[in-house]
């Protein structure tokens, strides 16, 4: 157990409280939801503006945890916002749906959920300043943050001037990526490469596939309703799992979308949760029933015998809460560049291992000099160092690197980096004392040791989708939930490893995104939604909580949307990502700037959480990343005679 002498009071009527708390007692924190004696608490989790937050926050005798709708800072601050207004307000609503559609509500808490999360990476690295320099302080989460460090795939669109719009289970800039009808479901099938499409093609043996609309991955995106529809010809002759089992033995990433009832019987999660398989098998989903899943497992790197730490490196007048901690992350897109982000916020120093050419997103449109904004907004802070790790003067400076490291961070496929000599055992002969984080799809030990996953495929397949409907038709978040999620639990789980005592041992820890996914799912699921729906108005749509009359819904149609909000309780404006930027509230408590190694300055996010002593920064924006060269080889030598028998 990582943090088994902490002693923590929730007593915030949040669902971001109880979900937090949950966390923190599954990383061996003892949890109270009723105060005997609040001096007895190391933590005490809160939200002020649901529930009276007494004097804990002035008592500088507890790390106090408060969560939030909105910022103290922001006009709205006070007001107990619910999970959908909030979804509402910061343009996640609006990601979501199909694009002739309106906004869906996501059919998690995603805001809470994510608050819980962050929050419970802000209180482990609290509790591990506490440990190492005594300083109690006080911590802020807001749900309007959370909200906002999802949109990273919407941002950039919104700092070139453009509005994002809704792309349904499409990709914006793949296809073919959707999901399509079969025999008896649905299926989410998702290419990423030109072999990918070339494979699917001859799979599916439709004449039409092969005409010159299709050629480039341009002429597809630009004929995406002609493809989809001559997909589905194909996959509705099959069964879905006929279907998955072809696109997995082809390396196409594809799943089902797994209803949230009959989540039971993935085969996935019933190999890696079977006791909660079968309690809900036989009982059905209640509230308690998230509770037997677990988003994170842990274990011993290896056996190889730990010696004694060196003291913390610090840097001079560094009092960050990560300060001294050495950070390995190899990894692409979002999952682990997330984690890395927020570790190098929190003082950590972080070298990202980027391919010889670069991480693919650096390219991706719209950016500036040559680097992308989603690059930037998920890279802050790094180091990068391009290796080609097919090499071996390369994975030598990697070993190199590893030596001295404190964690290791990676999202690659599992056994990927087994293949390149970096197994667990070779980790823990590396460095005994190394905390090892893998983040994959499916899990380690899974059902599916050879099937690719995307965020798409693990949001179907964790039952978000089923749980997410738009017109009645199962929809993806339209953030990467499923990677942003992953990501989070990873932090969580790497923050609270490290707020351990430093002489303990090198730690695996696992992280499976469906698990996580299901996870939430069942949380929602167990909870039930609340009441309330999108309606449309001049310029845009409304999120009313409850019900609608009809005199409502006939006044939303001839009003814009914010004066339409303002007239009818419980409603606020849905409002677009590129409208985010210009509201006050936003600029102000969320959005930053930083700069990259040639002065230019970049559009960032803070973090959505604030240590009110030892506060994490978001601060440069890497640059091209750095080439080792490696020694040229050695000089051939004279050709020696073989010894021959007399």
């Amino acid at each position: 157990m990582m943090l088994e002498d902490l002693r923590v009071l929730a007593c915030g009527g949040r669902d971001a409280v109880k979900l937090c708390a949950t966390l923190l007692e599954r990383a061996g924190a003892s949890v109270d939801f009723e105060a005997a004696n609040s001096v007895d608490y190391d933590v005490i989790v809160v939200s002020s503006d649901v529930d009276h937050a007494a004097d804990w926050k002035a008592s500088r005798m507890h790390i106090v945890c408060d969560i939030t709708a909105t910022g103290p800072q922001d006009s709205r601050a006070g007001t107990p916002w619910t999970d959908a207004q909030i979804q509402a307000m910061s343009g996640l609503m609006d990601t979501t749906g199909f694009a002739h559609g309106a906004p869906a509500r996501i059919g998690i808490a995603l805001t809470e959920i994510s608050a819980a999360l962050y929050a419970a990476a802000a209180i482990a690295s609290a509790v591990r300043v506490k440990r190492l320099r005594g300083i109690v302080q006080n911590i802020d989460v807001t749900l309007m943050g959370c909200a906002a460090s999802a949109l990273t795939t919407f941002l950039p669109a919104a700092f070139a001037g453009r509005s994002a719009a809704r792309v349904g289970n499409r990709h914006p800039a793949c296809a073919p990526w959707n999901a399509y009808r079969t025999r008896d479901g649905w299926i989410l099938i998702c290419t990423s490469t030109e072999e990918q499409w070339r494979k699917l093609r001859q799979e599916a043996r439709v004449p039409a596939l092969d005409d010159a609309r299709f050629t480039t991955l341009a002429d597809r995106v630009g004929h995406v309703d002609e493809l989809d529809a001559l997909i589905e010809t194909w996959t509705t002759t099959l069964a879905t799992e006929d279907c998955t089992r072809i696109c997995e033995r082809i390396g196409v990433a594809a799943g089902p979308i797994v209803g949230i009832a009959d989540l039971h019987d993935e085969a996935n999660f019933r190999m890696r949760h079977p006791q909660a398989a079968r309690l809900i098998e036989a009982n059905g989903i209640d509230g308690q029933t998230y509770r037997q899943v677990s988003i994170f497992e842990t274990s011993a790197l290896s056996d190889t015998p730990v010696v004694a730490k060196p003291e913390i490196r610090k840097r001079d007048g560094d009092t960050a809460p990560l300060a001294g901690v050495r950070v390995i992350e190899i990894g692409q897109y979002t999952t682990a560049p997330l984690v890395g982000k927020h570790l190098a916020a929190l003082g950590a120093e972080v070298v990202k291992i980027e391919p010889p050419d670069g991480e693919v997103a650096r390219s991706w449109t719209p950016g500036q000099g040559g680097t992308s904004y989603f690059f930037a907004l998920n890279n802050t802070d790094k180091q990068t160092i391009a290796l080609d790790l097919k090499h071996e003067a390369d994975r030598a400076h990697l070993r190199t690197l590893l030596e001295d490291a404190d964690v290791l961070v990676e999202n690659l496929r599992p056994g990927a980096l087994a293949k390149l000599g970096f197994t667990r055992e070779t980790l823990g002969a590396i460095n005994p004392r190394l905390v090892y984080c893998s983040i994959s799809g499916f899990g380690i030990a899974s059902a599916y040791p050879s099937r690719p996953a995307f965020d798409t495929v693990i949001q179907a397949m964790g039952g978000l989708m089923d749980l997410t409907k738009s017109d009645g038709a199962p929809v993806k978040i339209g953030a990467s939930a499923a990677d942003i999620l992953g990501g989070q639990a990873a932090l969580f789980a790497i923050v609270a490893r490290l707020a351990m005592p430093s002489e303990d041992a090198g730690t695996f820890i696992e992280i499976s995104m469906q698990d996580v996914a299901a996870w939430c799912a069942l949380f929602a699921a167990g909870k039930g939604a609340s009441r309330g729906q999108t309606l449309a108005c001049l310029d845009g749509h409304i999120w009313i909580e409850g019900d609608v009359s009809d005199t409502e819904r006939a006044r939303c149609i001839t009003q814009p949307k914010i004066a339409a909000a303002r007239s009818i309780a419980q409603a606020v404006p849905v409002m677009r990502v590129d409208e985010l930027l210009d509201d006050s509230d936003f600029l102000a408590d969320v959005l930053s700037v930083a700069r990259d190694a040639n002065g230019a300055f970049w559009p960032v996010l803070k973090v959505p959480y604030r240590l009110a002593k030892t506060p994490a920064r978001v601060r440069a924006v890497p640059g091209a990343p750095e080439i080792v060269r490696r020694a040229p080889p050695a000089p051939a030598r004279a050709p020696v005679p073989e010894d021959r028998p007399a």
